[in-house]
C-alpha cells in the first residue's frame, strides 16, 4: 500500500457525519450508565466509550467507503438495540447482558411472560434518533466533494485512527484493571467496552489459579468436627427434594395482616426437622437450572453462561450418582418443556435416570412457567408407586415465578391496601399458593404410604424480590421492619423434614447451595471425603462461608458474622460490610481474607469444571489439583 497517497486529509464533512453517529450513540449509553448507577467512573467510562465508538466508526469508514452512510446507520441501529436490551436486562438483573446470553436465546420463549413484564414504553425512546437519522440519510444530497460515496476509495488515515484509538483503549483498560485489582465491571468500563471485554473473557480458557491462595480456601473447606453429627439419619429412606421457585426466607418469618404466609412450611420446621435458617442462594446466569447444578455437584456455577451448557460433555460425580451407589432410583419432575435450560440432555450426565416433563404430564392447568404446582405433585404419585424404593425424587415447581401473577381464584391471602396490586403483594400471594400445594403434597404422601419412610427436603432456588429496585426495597423494608439488604435478599430456606425421627433443630451456621451435596451425603450415611467438592457438610463444620458471584461483584461473601458486598465499581475501598446480627458496619480490613477466599474458590471451581477434572478431584482431592497446578507452573519457569 502507498501510505503516502492513502494518508490524505479526510473530508471534514465525512468526519462531521461520523461524529453525529458517535455522539448520538454515546449520549444514549451515558443515559444507561446513569440508570446503572455509574458515578465514580462516569466521565472515565464516557471517554473510553467515545474512543471505542470513534475507533469502530473509523474502521467502518475505511472498510466501506462507498456505502458508509448505510453501514453507519445499520451499526447505529444495532447498538441502539443493544442499549434497549441492556436497559430491560438491567431492570431485573442489575447488570449488563452477558456474552453467554447467545446460548440462552433458545430459552427466551419459556420466560416470555417475564420479559414482557419488564418492558416499559419509555425504553422505545432510544430509537427516536435512529429513525430521524434514517430520514436524514434518505433526504440528504451528496456533495460533489464527498468522494467516499462515489468511489471505492479507502483513506488509510481512518485505519491509522482505528489502530491508535485501539491502543489507547487497551491502555486505559489496563489502568482501570490496575486500580480495581483486576475487577473489570460494567460500572468502570461502560457498556461497549465491557461487552468487548466480556466477549474476550468468554472466549478464553478458565483464569489462572493462584495455588497458594487457593490452598488456604481448600484447607478451610476441609476443616470438620471430629465427631460427626446425624451421620446416617436418612439411611434407607426415600429422599424427596422440592425446589421451591423464588422462595426466600422472609415470608416464613413474618405475618401479613395476621395471616401466616407459609403455614405449611412453618408447621414443618417446628417438628422433626433440621431447619437451616442462614442458607443462601448461589446461582449464576442459569438461575433455577444453576441452582440444580450447584446442589447436585457441590461446585459453583459457570460465570459465563448457564452451567448445563458451559460444562456440557463433562464427567461429573453428583448427589444422584452418590445415591445410586446405595441402590437409589433417581428421577426428576418438571411441568415444562424438557429442553428448557437443556435439562433433557443434561440430566443423564447428572445421574438422573428418569425425567418427567411436559411430554409426560397432562398439561391441564398452566400457572407461571408451566404446569401448576398442584398438578405437578398430584400427577406424579402413580410414577412414585411404580419406582423401586428407595428413590430420589427431585421436584421443580414453577407457579411462584416472576412476574408472580396468579389467577384470581388462587389469590387466597387477604391483601392489605398498602400491598394490593404491588410487586410484593403479588409475590406473597404466589408464595402462599406454593406453600399450600406443598402442604397438599405432604398429605398425599401420607395417604399413599410414602411419608413415613421418606425425608422431605425443601429449598429455595433464588431470590424473587430484588432490593436493588428502590420501590420494592421500600415496600419490603416496611414489611419486615428493617432495611431490606443483600443478606435478606439472598437468604433462602433449607428444610430437611424427617418423619418419625424425633429431632428438631435450627442450624444457624451460614451455608449455601454448594453445601447441599456434602450435607445430604453425611445424612444418608456415606460422607464425602474432605476436599472432594467445594461445599461443606453444614452439620459438621466449625465455620460457615458462602461465596457469591455473577449477580453481585465477585469476591462478595457471607460468613457466620458478617456480609461483604464488593463494590460494583470494582474498588475494594468502596465496598460494604456489616454484621448480620446488628446491621452495624464492619471494618473492611476484617473482610479481606474472606474476599480473597471467595475469589479463590470461584476461580478454582471454574478451573476444575472447564478442564473436566472431576475424575482427578475424586482421586486426589482438591489439594491434589493444586499440586498439579504448582507442577505446571514450575515447568513454565
Amino acid at each position: 500500500m502507498d501510505w503516502g497517497k492513502r494518508l490524505i486529509k479526510p473530508d471534514s464533512q465525512v468526519i462531521g457525519i461520523m461524529m453525529v453517529f458517535v455522539v448520538t450513540i454515546l449520549a444514549k449509553m451515558m443515559v444507561l450508565h446513569w440508570v446503572m448507577g455509574v458515578r465514580q467512573f462516569f466521565v472515565h467510562a464516557a471517554l473510553m466509550n467515545f474512543a471505542t465508538l470513534a475507533a469502530i466508526y473509523s474502521l467502518l469508514l475505511y472498510l466501506f467507503p462507498r456505502r458508509y452512510l448505510s453501514v453507519f446507520w445499520g451499526f447505529h441501529l444495532l447498538l441502539t438495540g443493544l442499549i434497549f436490551v441492556n436497559t430491560i436486562y438491567f431492570s431485573h438483573y442489575f447488570t449488563l447482558v452477558p456474552a453467554g446470553i447467545v446460548f440462552q436465546v433458545g430459552q427466551l420463549g419459556g420466560v416470555s411472560e417475564s420479559i414482557f413484564a419488564l418492558l416499559r414504553p419509555l425504553y422505545f425512546l432510544y430509537f427516536v434518533d435512529t429513525i430521524l437519522l434514517r430520514i436524514w440519510i434518505h433526504k440528504r444530497k451528496k456533495p460533489s466533494s464527498e468522494i467516499y460515496e462515489t468511489k471505492a476509495y479507502r483513506n488509510g488515515a481512518f485505519a491509522l485512527a482505528f489502530i491508535i484509538l485501539s491502543i489507547s483503549i487497551v491502555g486505559a483498560t489496563q489502568l482501570v484493571a490496575h486500580s480495581t485489582e483486576g475487577n473489570l465491571r460494567p460500572a468502570n468500563l461502560g457498556m461497549i467496552n465491557y461487552h468487548i471485554y466480556d466477549f474476550f473473557r468468554f472466549s478464553q480458557p478458565a483464569p489462572a489459579v493462584d495455588p497458594d491462595q487457593a490452598e488456604e480456601a481448600v484447607m478451610a473447606i476441609e476443616e470438620e468436627e471430629a465427631d460427626r453429627r446425624y451421620e446416617g439419619l436418612l439411611e434407607g429412606r426415600n429422599i424427596i427434594v422440592i425446589l421451591a421457585e423464588s422462595l426466600q426466607t422472609f415470608p416464613m418469618e413474618h405475618r401479613l395482616a395476621g395471616q401466616d404466609i407459609t403455614p405449611a412450611l412453618n408447621e414443618l420446621i417446628n417438628k422433626e426437622t433440621l431447619y437451616f435458617s442462614n442458607f443462601y442462594e448461589q446461582v449464576g446466569w442459569g438461575n433455577t437450572s444453576d441452582s440444580e447444578f450447584v446442589v447436585h455437584n457441590g461446585f459453583y456455577p459457570s460465570t459465563t453462561t448457564y452451567s448445563y451448557q458451559a460444562y456440557e460433555g463433562n464427567d461429573f460425580y453428583t448427589l444422584p450418582m452418590h445415591l445410586k451407589k446405595q441402590g437409589y432410583s433417581t428421577m426428576a419432575f418438571h411441568g415444562n418443556d424438557p429442553d428448557f435450560w437443556g435439562r433433557r440432555d443434561a440430566y443423564p450426565d447428572q445421574g438422573i435416570d428418569r425425567f418427567f416433563s411436559a411430554e409426560e404430564y397432562e398439561m391441564n392447568e398452566i400457572i407461571g412457567l408451566g404446569l401448576s404446582d398442584y398438578e405437578l405433585f398430584k400427577q406424579s404419585i402413580p410414577w412414585l408407586h411404580e419406582t423401586p424404593e428407595p428413590f430420589y425424587g427431585f421436584y421443580i415447581t414453577v407457579s411462584c415465578h416472576h412476574p408472580f401473577i396468579l389467577p384470581e381464584q388462587y389469590q387466597w391471602l387477604d391483601m392489605p391496601a398498602e400491598y394490593d396490586d404491588t410487586y410484593l403483594g403479588h409475590y406473597l400471594q404466589s408464595v402462599h399458593y406454593m406453600d399450600q400445594q406443598i402442604g397438599y403434597f405432604l398429605d398425599v404422601l401420607k395417604e399413599e404410604g410414602f411419608y413415613e419412610n421418606s425425608a422431605i427436603i425443601i429449598y429455595g432456588d433464588h431470590q424473587g424480590v430484588d432490593m436493588r429496585n428502590v420501590e420494592i426495597e421500600e415496600l419490603v423494608s416496611r414489611f419486615i421492619r428493617k432495611p431490606y439488604e443483600e443478606d435478606e435478599m439472598f437468604r433462602v430456606p433449607l428444610i430437611i423434614h424427617v418423619p418419625g425421627s424425633e429431632i428438631n433443630e435450627e442450624i444457624t451456621i451460614a451455608g449455601g447451595q454448594i453445601d447441599f451435596f456434602p450435607t445430604i451425603a453425611n445424612l444418608v450415611g456415606d460422607p464425602l471425603d474432605p476436599g472432594a467438592v467445594l461445599g461443606q457438610d453444614l452439620l459438621n463444620i466449625k465455620g460457615g462461608f458462602v461465596a457469591k458471584q455473577v449477580h453481585v461483584s465477585a469476591g462478595s461473601f457471607i460468613d457466620n458474622e458478617k456480609i461483604f458486598i464488593m463494590s460494583p465499581e470494582g474498588l475494594y475501598d468502596n465496598s460494604r460490610a456489616w454484621y448480620l446480627e446488628t446491621g452495624e458496619p464492619a471494618p473492611l480490613e476484617e473482610a479481606r481474607k474472606g474476599y480473597e477466599r471467595a475469589l479463590a474458590e470461584i476461580t478454582l471451581s471454574e478451573y476444575v469444571m472447564e478442564n473436566n477434572l472431576i475424575g482427578r478431584v475424586r482421586e486426589h482431592g482438591l489439594g491434589g489439583i493444586l499440586d498439579n497446578i504448582r507442577f505446571l507452573l514450575e515447568l513454565e519457569q
